[in-house]
């Protein structure tokens, strides 16, 4: 059995205070084998947000892995948006964008869907790169067979029941396909700060499904008609059960 804490959507900078410091405590009073963080980290991508999301981070007992979503890269500033999105990430957060954890039950994989810009407008709704998708296909074909393959990625694949109309990345209906036939069974991720769960309708083999896992802005004052949220995933015998868990403005539930 492997456990799995999902939180999305910190942006430093614009957070709850007593919910950060209250999930802390949460998190660490029963640590999970990984913390998986699927983007935006920060509101602007400014410095000192960053170095707030670091130490947020580093307080944490478990392991953890991160992606960047859209806000993790800077929008004031062009020239490094499009010659060095990433700078800041890799010099504060990790030196990684798409990070690997492997044990003997788990093979989480990250993706990073983030859009510096193109012939668009909707560069925040993300997009899944042809390299990124075919960099992921290979790690996965590296690694050994039989742990439960996850990818962690920010954009959501797919919207929520209540909202089909929802803009999700782009290219991601084929990116499913193809990570459904390299073995994955569960993609995290954030972005549109409410929790919900979805099913891929196409199978990579009879009677196994990729499921789509939303979860809720974590300690964002910047709330959607959600509390902040976080998801604890439990992996055993080859499946993913989960449960959400909401700050109520007192402690987590």
């Amino acid at each position: 059995m492997r456990v799995i804490d999902h939180i999305s959507d910190l942006h430093f900078d614009r957070i709850d205070a007593r919910a950060a410091d209250a999930l802390i405590e949460r998190l660490n009073a029963d640590p999970a084998h990984l913390v998986a963080v699927s983007g935006d980290l920060t509101m602007r991508a400014r410095r000192r947000e960053f170095r707030a999301a670091r130490d947020f981070l580093a307080r944490l007992r478990a392991p953890w892995i991160a992606v960047p979503g859209n806000h993790d890269i800077t929008a004031y500033y062009p020239w490094e948006r499009f010659l060095d999105p990433f700078g800041r990430w890799e010099a504060m957060v990790a030196p990684d964008t798409e990070p690997v954890f492997q044990d003997e039950e788990i093979q989480v994989v990250g993706l990073n869907t983030v859009s510096r810009g193109g012939l668009h407008l909707s560069w925040e709704n993300g997009k899944v790169p042809r390299a990124g998708l075919l960099r992921a296909l290979r790690r996965l074909r590296r690694l050994p067979e039989g742990p439960f393959r996850i990818v962690v990625a920010h954009h959501p694949f797919l919207a929520p029941p209540e909202d089909p109309g929802t803009p999700v990345v782009r290219r991601g209906e084929r990116a499913l396909r193809d990570l459904a036939c390299g073995g994955v069974r569960l993609v995290l991720s954030g972005h549109l700060h409410v929790g919900y769960a979805g099913t891929h309708d196409i199978r990579a083999e009879e009677g196994d499904r990729l499921t789509v896992l939303q979860a809720g802005s974590a300690i964002s004052t910047r709330l959607r008609g959600e509390a902040n949220a976080y998801n604890r995933v439990v992996v055993e015998d080859g499946r993913a059960r989960w449960t959400s868990h909401h700050w109520d403005g007192e402690a987590w539930r």
